[in-house]
């Protein structure tokens, strides 16, 4: 199979080799989330939530209002899990994270502290039942709850949680507790489980002690790795997802579709094999993996300017190897060291990545400024571009676009 092949393979099964429709419906959005699998979730605002471009990519303008009604209320679309990193899935895909939930005293968030580690234990009690008030961010639920665990210094420049939220990301992490939305300012709700939809489910919070056989600690004070029936067939399914949504990888790239070990994946993978879902091919002389129902378009028309996060460029080295294109965000580079800019999307045209796109949507002017284009060498589709950053300028409601200093009002 040719490298082409294989791209145009990568592009249909994604869904953007498909015409966009002229009006986006409920059942567009719910066919392109089901055909990705996920979506990533970023905080990142510098265009619009990373999660909302991805449908964009693939369908054009939409009502992102839409969008939201489909993920924050009954019966959900999706649900917020780390799945991949912090990602919407499926509620059936949520309970196949199993060994990530039943992991999570491996991520010490606090509960295994030999000082305060009781104490923490009593936070993480005392945050549940509170929640069975209903929904709070982290913010609104401090308020609810007493502890005597010292906060950390927050006068450092990174993420420095306070004791009651960092016990709730322990608790999401557990599946203990899950998320009912994202408030103004993008902060999650945290809600148990069954208030945010039935399919979840309760998770019991099991802190298990040094003489379980299954649960808690070892004698040492290590965490102990627990057996979790069903676990296998949980990564089978993960795996059999990635596959479809991602047309053809290599098995690195399924893996890290759901974030799994490399090792239970190639089991799955094995198992793919041999009932046919997966065929083996080589796609210039690199052993690969088809999805045995993957569509391979003789040609596609795609154009398209793509999220950091989006399912088909977050595998850093799955674009290297198929559009032999480095990709990196440099958003964390810091500005004097960054090649291509601050927020970067790759622009797809054709089955090629053609070029780099530094893009900020400027509300306060009104505009939709690339501020850098990186086109890849032999490669510069102006035209194409600015058509594709008008039809976002509508989609954001900004009037121009600006593209490396060239002012274009929208007609």
């Amino acid at each position: 199979m040719s490298l082409a092949a294989a791209r145009r393979t990568a592009i249909a099964a994604t869904g953007l080799d498909r015409p966009r429709p002229q009006t986006v419906t409920a059942r567009h959005l719910k066919a392109t989330f089901a055909r990705m699998g996920l979506t990533q979730i970023d905080s990142v605002a510098r265009v619009v939530r990373s999660h909302y471009l991805p449908f964009f990519s693939r369908l054009g303008p939409y009502d992102r209002s839409r969008l939201d009604r489909l993920l924050y209320t009954a019966p959900r679309m999706g649900v917020e899990y780390w799945a991949h990193a912090a990602a919407f899935v499926p509620p059936t895909t949520w309970s196949l994270f199993a060994r990530t939930r039943a992991e999570w005293w491996r991520n010490d968030y606090g509960q295994r502290d030999p000082e305060t580690g009781e104490e923490f234990r009593r936070l993480l009690c005392a945050l549940l039942e509170a929640l069975e008030g209903g929904p709070q961010t982290a913010r609104t639920v401090a308020a609810l709850v007493d502890h005597e665990i010292p906060e950390r210094h927050r006068g450092h420049w990174g993420w420095n949680p306070s004791q009651v939220k960092m016990a709730l990301e322990a608790l999401f992490a557990a599946g203990a507790v899950s998320a009912a939305g994202r408030n103004d300012h993008f902060e999650r709700i945290y809600a148990l489980p069954r208030d945010v939809s039935p399919l979840l489910g309760d998770q019991p919070l099991t802190f298990g002690t040094a003489d379980d056989p299954e649960l808690g600690l070892r004698t040492d004070g290590s965490p102990r790795r627990r057996g979790i029936s069903g676990t296998d067939n949980d990564v089978l399914a993960l795996t059999r997802i990635a596959a479809q949504a991602l047309g053809i990888a290599r098995p690195d790239c399924l893996a890290d579709y759901f974030r799994q070990l490399q090792a239970p994946t190639d089991e799955a993978i094995s198992t793919l094999l041999e009932t046919g879902e997966l065929i083996a091919v080589e796609v210039e002389g690199t052993r690969a993996l088809k999805w045995h129902a993957a569509r391979t378009p003789r040609s596609v028309s795609s154009r398209a300017l793509l999220a950091p996060f989006d399912p088909l460029v977050f595998h850093r080295r799955r674009i290297e190897w198929l559009f032999d294109f480095r990709y990196r965000i440099e958003i964390y580079t810091p500005a004097p060291k960054r090649v291509h800019g601050y927020y970067v999307l790759p622009f797809l045209l054709g089955d090629r990545l053609v070029g780099r796109v530094d893009l900020h949507r400027d509300a306060a002017a009104g505009v939709l400024r690339a501020h850098r284009v990186t086109w890849e060498p032999g490669e510069e589709h102006w035209d194409e571009l600015v058509a594709e950053l008008s039809e976002m300028a509508r989609w954001l409601q900004v009037e121009a676009v600006d593209v490396a200093g060239t002012h274009v009002p929208l007609s």
